[in-house]
C-alpha cells in the first residue's frame, strides 16, 4: 500500500489574515550559528592561540608572496585590518561577504576562555541579537574556533564618545549623545542585558552624530587576565599610592563577580553586585565628566574602595567648564540623584532619568520660544463640546502643568492597574494563559502614546500667546480625536473579553501618533462646520471614535453595526467631511472583515469624497489602504500600482515624504510587495531588503509588525530565488519579531510558527517542521476555541510526518485530534475527509482493517461531497479503502474500489506512477482469489520499471507468491524474491507491519511466510 499525501493538509503559507489589511502573519527560522576559519593553507606556527592580527599580517604577506587568495576568514567574515586591542581580546574590521557589508569581529583572548565564561558571553550575546536599537551596537553572531570565541557586530564608523567629547561645541550636545546612550542602556535593561563596564570609550559616535553604547556583557565576564597594569589603566589612582597585593588579589579573583572599571563603578559593584542601576550611576560620572571635565569623586586609593571606608558624597561641579560654557543649573541635581550611594535612591530607570532631562530641554526650548515672536509653538489641546480656541495672551506657562490629568479618564495607573487584574483574571482560564506574556506589550505601548500625548499637549498650551489659531484648533482637533479613541480602546480591553484581550497587542501598536498632529494641522485641512452644525459634528465625531477603536480591536461586524446606526443619525447634516470620515470607516470594517469588493468600493467613494471635502488625512488612508490591500491579499496588481500612485501623491501633498519617513517606508513596503506578485524578484527585493532595518531601528517599536511583514516578504522573494536556506533564515527572523510583539505563547505565533514549519517540510528539513507544528499545537492547545481550524491543519501534518517516520500510534492520535477540531469547527466535509483519511492510514498500518475502512469510506464520501466523485483524490482514497477491505478478507468488494480508483486515475490522464497504488491492488486480488494468470499479467506491466521503497517491496512480495505458486523450478527464483521484499521492507518505515498485513490478505502459505522472513 502507498501512504497517498492529503492534498490539504500542507496548505500555503499563510499570509494576512482576514481581519486586518495592514497586518500579515510572519514565520521564520534561526540561523544556525556558524564558526569556522578558512584559509588557502596550513596555519603558521601558534595556531589559534595566537595573535588574530598577526594570522592576518601572516596571511597578507604570503598573499603577495605567492599571488594567492590568502586572506584570513572566520566563517562567512573575512579579516581586513585591526580596529584597536583591550584587555578583553582584540577587534578587526571584516567584511561579510554573504550580505557585502562591514562588520567588527572581536575575539576574546584564548586564556580568557572556559566553559562558563563562553556560555555567559553565548547568554549576553544572543539577548542583544534580539534586541534592535539604535543606540546598541549590534550583535550579529558568537561563534568560536579552536579556543577562541569571537563576536562579530555592527561596525561603527567613527571614534569614541571621549574622543569626540573633546572637540564637543558645547554643554547640549554632549547632554544629548549621553541621553541617546542611555537609551541603548535602557532598551538593553529591557532585554535583560547590564552592561556593568559604562563609560565614555565603550560608546561609539558614527561621523554621522549617530551614538551607540558597546561591549555589552563583555565586563560582565570572568576577568581572568585582569593584572595590576590592568587595574592602574582604568582607575583614578593617586599615583603616589600603591594597590596593596591583597586588594588586588581581591577585585581580580572574586570568581567574576567584581568587575568593571573601577572610576566609573558604584559602590555595590566593589561588594561583588550589580544590577541596571549601576549602569546608570555609571553614565551619571560620565555625563558629570562629559560637561565638566573632571570626575565627581575625589580621587582614593583601590585599598579605600575595597574595604569600603569610603565618603561617596560627589563633588559639586564648577559653574562651567573651560571651553564649554556654562551648564545650567537644573541639570546638577538630576544627575546627583543618579550618584546616590544607595541603588535605591538613584532613579528607579533610565527611562525615568531620560524623561526629566527630556522635560527640562524642553522646558529651556518653550522658554526660548516664548520669547521669540517669530516663532509659533505647536502642540495639541483638549476639546470641550463644541469648537474651542486654543490660543490666547491671558494664560501663563504655568497652568499648563496639570495637562496630564486631561488622561484621567484615558489612560493613568488606575486603568494601568485595572488592565493587569483584567489580563490575570482572563490569564487564569485554562484556553487563556498566553495572555500573561501580552501585559507588558500592551502596557508600554501605551505608556508611550500617553507621554507623547502629554508632551504635545503642553506644548500646545504654552503656545497660546503667540501661536496661529487656526492651525491651535486643528491640534486640539487631531489630538482629541486621539484621545477619544484611545479611551474608547481602553475601555474595550478592560470589559475583559478574549478576542479583544488577542487583538490588543496589535491595536496599541497601531494607534495614531500624537506627534503627527503638528503635520497635520500645519498642512491645513477640511473647513471647520457651520456654528449650527459644530455641536451635532461633534458628537458624530465622539461616536466614530468609539467605532475606530472597535475597528483597531478587530470588531468589524460591531463596527458596521454601529456605523449604519450613526450615518442615519447625520444622515440630514450636510458636511462633507463628515461623510468622508463615515465612508472611509465604513471601507476599513468591510475589508478587514472579508468583504473585499465592498470595503474597496466604499473606501474609493471615501477619498473622493475627501477630495472633495479637501480631508486630505482621509484621502491618503484610504489609497493607501486599497494599495496595501491589493499587494497582501488580492492579484490585480495594475489596480494595486494605480492605487500605490495615488497613495504617493496624497502623502506627498500631506507632507508625509518630508516629516514620516515611515509612513512612506511603509508604502514601500506595498510596492515591494506588488513587484513580488508581479513575479519581479530583483525590484522587490532590491525595495524590501531596505525596509527590514529602516522598520526594526524604530527605538519605540511602533513598526516591529511592518519589520516582521518584511523579513516575511523578503523571504519569499529569496525563496523565488532558489535560496531555501535565506528564506529559512528570514522567516525566522520575522517570528522573533512577532514574539517580541505579542509574546512566545500568543496564537498568531503559533500560526507563524505553523507557516515556517510548513515551509520547512517544503524544503526538506522534517527536525525543524517537527518542532515548528508541535509548537504551534501546543499554543491553540492552550488556545482552545481561538484557533481550533489551525490546531487541526497543524494535527494533519504532524500525523502525516508520523507515518513517515513509521510512527502509527502517534499518527492515530494525531489523526483523531484534527478530527476532533474539525468537527467543532467546520460545516465542511473537506476537512474531516482528510483528517479520516490520515486516521484510516493509521489503523490500516496498525494492521487494524475495520476501523480503517470506516475512516476511508469517511474519507471518501467527504471528498466526493466536495469535488465530485470522479476526483482523482477520491480514487486514491477509494484505494486505500481496497486495500483495507482485502485485509479483512472481503475480496470482491476490494476489487470494486480498485477497479474504480484506477478508472478514475486513467481517466484523469495519471500515468503509471499514479495508478502504481490501484494496479497492485487488483494484483493482489487476483492473489488472494487464485486468479494467478490474471495476476502474472498484471505483474507484467512493470517489467523494466524502477521502483524503489514500499512500491519495490510490493513488487518483490507478488513475484515471489507468484513464483512459488508457479512451476517447481520456479522455486528458487520465488525464494530470492521474498527475501528480497523482506530486505526492501527493512528500509522503508512501516515496510515490514506492511509485509506482514499483505502477507495475511494474499492468504500466504506457512512456507512462503518463512521465506518471508517471518
Amino acid at each position: 500500500m502507498t501512504l497517498t499525501t492529503m492534498p490539504n493538509a500542507a496548505a500555503p503559507l499563510s499570509g494576512a489574515p482576514a481581519s486586518s489589511t495592514d497586518d500579515e502573519s510572519t514565520f521564520t527560522r534561526r540561523p544556525s550559528e556558524r564558526g569556522g576559519v578558512t584559509r588557502g593553507s596550513e596555519q603558521p606556527e601558534g595556531g589559534w592561540a595566537g595573535d588574530i592580527e598577526g594570522q592576518r599580517l601572516f596571511e597578507l604577506v604570503r598573499s603577495r608572496m605567492f599571488a594567492g587568495r590568502g586572506a584570513l576568514r572566520v566563517g562567512r567574515y573575512r579579516i581586513v585590518r585591526r580596529l584597536g586591542a583591550g584587555a578583553m581580546g582584540e577587534v578587526q574590521l571584516a567584511i561579510d561577504e554573504q550580505l557585502d557589508r562591514a562588520v567588527a569581529v572581536k575575539f576574546v583572548h584564548a586564556h580568557l576562555a572556559n566553559q562558563r565564561f563562553t556560555e555567559r558571553l553565548r547568554v549576553e550575546a544572543r539577548a542583544l541579537a534580539r534586541l534592535a536599537h539604535p543606540n546598541v551596537v549590534h550583535v550579529y553572531e558568537v561563534g568560536e574556533q579552536h579556543g577562541r570565541v569571537f563576536l562579530a557586530m555592527e561596525y561603527v564608523n567613527g571614534g569614541s564618545l571621549r574622543d569626540w567629547i573633546a572637540h564637543a561645541p558645547g554643554w547640549e550636545p554632549v547632554l544629548r549623545a549621553y541621553l541617546d546612550a542611555a537609551r541603548g542602556l535602557a532598551a538593553a535593561h529591557s532585554a535583560g542585558v547590564v552592561h556593568r563596564d559604562f563609560k565614555p570609550d565603550n560608546v561609539l559616535r558614527s561621523a554621522e552624530g549617530r551614538v551607540a553604547v558597546a561591549d555589552f556583557g563583555l565586563a560582565a565576564l570572568d576577568r581572568q587576565s585582569s593584572t595590576s597594569e590592568d587595574l592602574e589603566q582604568t582607575w583614578d589612582l593617586d599615583r603616589s599610592q600603591s594597590i596593596t597585593d591583597d586588594a588586588r588579589r581581591s577585585l581580580v579573583s572574586r570568581s567574576g563577580e567584581v568587575k568593571g572599571t573601577p572610576a566609573y563603578m558604584p559602590p555595590e559593584q566593589f561588594q561583588g553586585w550589580s544590577d541596571a542601576r549601576a549602569d546608570q550611576f555609571a553614565l551619571c560620572v560620565s555625563l558629570y565628566e562629559g560637561l565638566w571635565g573632571r570626575r565627581p569623586f575625589a580621587r582614593r586609593t583601590l585599598n579605600e574602595m575595597l574595604s569600603g571606608d569610603v565618603d561617596w558624597r560627589p563633588l559639586t561641579p564648577p559653574t562651567k567648564q573651560r571651553g564649554r560654557g556654562w551648564v545650567p543649573n537644573w541639570i546638577w541635581p538630576l544627575i546627583r540623584r543618579g550618584l546616590a550611594e544607595q541603588p535605591d535612591d538613584r532613579w528607579e530607570t533610565l527611562d525615568d532619568l531620560v524623561a526629566a532631562f527630556e522635560h527640562g530641554l524642553g522646558r529651556r526650548r518653550r522658554r526660548s520660544w516664548l520669547l521669540g515672536s517669530a516663532v509659533v509653538a505647536v502642540g495639541v489641546g483638549l476639546f470641550s463640546g463644541a469648537s474651542v480656541a486654543w490660543w490666547g495672551d491671558d494664560a501663563s506657562v504655568e497652568d499648563c502643568a496639570g495637562v496630564a490629568s486631561e488622561l484621567g479618564l484615558t489612560w493613568d495607573r488606575s486603568q494601568r492597574a485595572q488592565l493587569g487584574q483584567v489580563l490575570a483574571d482572563a490569564a487564569a482560564a485554562p484556553n487563556a494563559t498566553w495572555l500573561v506574556d501580552s501585559e507588558a506589550a500592551i502596557v508600554a505601548s501605551l505608556d508611550r502614546w500617553r507621554a507623547r500625548w502629554i508632551d504635545s499637549r503642553a506644548q500646545l498650551c504654552r503656545g497660546r500667546a503667540g501661536g496661529d489659531p487656526i492651525v491651535l484648533d486643528r491640534l486640539g482637533a487631531c489630538l482629541e480625536r486621539q484621545r477619544r479613541s484611545t479611551q474608547h480602546l481602553v475601555e474595550l480591553m478592560l470589559a475583559g473579553d478574549l478576542q479583544t484581550l488577542r487583538e490588543a497587542p496589535r491595536a496599541v501598536l497601531r494607534l495614531d501618533d500624537p506627534r503627527a498632529c503638528a503635520r497635520e494641522a500645519s498642512q491645513g485641512g477640511p473647513p471647520d462646520p457651520p456654528r449650527a452644525l459644530a455641536a451635532a459634528v461633534e458628537r458624530a465625531r465622539d461616536e466614530l471614535a468609539g467605532i475606530e477603536a472597535e475597528l483597531l480591536i478587530a470588531h468589524h461586524e460591531t463596527a458596521l453595526a454601529r456605523l449604519e446606526q450613526l450615518t442615519a443619525q447625520v444622515g440630514e447634516l450636510d458636511y462633507p467631511p463628515l461623510t468622508a470620515e463615515l465612508a472611509h470607516a465604513r471601507g476599513r470594517a468591510l475589508l478587514d472583515g472579508g468583504h473585499a469588493a465592498a470595503g474597496l468600493e466604499a473606501l474609493e467613494q471615501a477619498a473622493d469624497l475627501a477630495e472633495v471635502a479637501h480631508h486630505d488625512r482621509v484621502v491618503a488612508d484610504s489609497w493607501r489602504r486599497m494599495a496595501s490591500f491589493s499587494a497582501t491579499q488580492q492579484t490585480d496588481v495594475e489596480a494595486g500600482r494605480r492605487w500605490l500612485r495615488r497613495a504617493d501623491a496624497a502623502a506627498r501633498r500631506v507632507g508625509a515624504d518630508h516629516l514620516e519617513p515611515h509612513a512612506m517606508a511603509r508604502l514601500d513596503y506595498v510596492r515591494g510587495n506588488l513587484e513580488l506578485l508581479d513575479k519581479q524578484f530583483v525590484a522587490a527585493f532590491n525595495l524590501l531588503e531596505p525596509l527590514v532595518a529602516v522598520f526594526e531601528g524604530d527605538p519605540d517599536h511602533q513598526d516591529l509588525l511592518f519589520a516582521a511583514h518584511t523579513s516575511t516578504s523578503l523571504g519569499v522573494v529569496v525563496l523565488n530565488q532558489g535560496d531555501r536556506d535565506r528564506a529559512l533564515e528570514l522567516f525566522a527572523h520575522a517570528l522573533d519579531l512577532l514574539e517580541r510583539v505579542h509574546g512566545p505563547r500568543h496564537p498568531d505565533v503559533a500560526l507563524a510558527a505553523y507557516n515556517l514549519g510548513q515551509l520547512a517540510l517544503e524544503a526538506g528539513d522534517a527536525e525543524l517542521a517537527q518542532t515548528m507544528l508541535e509548537r504551534a499545537v501546543q499554543i491553540w492547545a492552550h488556545a482552545k476555541e481561538l484557533e481550533l481550524r489551525n490546531t487541526g491543519r497543524a494535527q494533519l501534518v504532524l500525523g502525516q510526518l508520523a507515518l513517515a517516520r513509521g510512527l502509527s500510534d502517534a499518527a492515530l492520535g494525531h489523526g483523531r485530534a484534527a478530527a476532533a477540531a474539525f468537527e467543532r469547527v467546520s460545516q465542511t466535509s473537506i476537512e474531516q475527509a482528510e483528517a479520516a483519511s490520515l486516521v484510516a492510514a493509521a489503523h490500516y498500518f496498525l494492521a487494524e482493517p475495520e476501523p480503517a475502512i470506516l475512516a476511508y469510506r469517511r474519507a471518501v464520501q467527504g471528498y466526493a461531497d466536495a469535488y465530485g466523485a470522479d476526483d482523482v483524490y477520491v480514487a486514491y482514497f477509494r484505494a486505500g479503502l481496497g486495500w483495507a477491505l482485502l485485509a479483512t478478507g472481503k475480496i470482491d468488494d476490494a476489487r470494486v474500489e480498485f477497479e474504480s480508483a484506477l478508472a478514475v486515475i486513467e481517466a484523469k490522464g495519471g500515468g503509471d506512477e499514479q495508478a502504481v497504488d490501484a494496479r497492485f491492488g487488483l494484483i493482489s486480488v487476483d492473489v488472494a482469489s487464485g486468479q494467478l494468470e490474471s495476476a502474472r499479467a498484471g505483474l507484467a506491466r512493470f517489467d523494466g520499471q524502477e521502483l524503489a521503497g514500499m512500491e519495490r517491496m510490493e513488487l518483490e512480495l507478488f513475484r515471489g507468491v507468484l513464483a512459488l505458486r508457479g512451476a517447481p523450478a520456479d522455486r528458487a527464483a520465488g525464494a530470492a524474491a521474498l527475501a528480497s521484499a523482506r530486505a526492501h521492507a527493512k528500509t522503508v518505515a512501516m515496510g515490514e507491519a506492511t509485509l506482514a498485513i499483505l502477507l495475511d490478505s494474499v492468504s500466504a502459505t506457512g512456507d512462503e511466510r518463512r521465506l518471508a522472513g517471518e
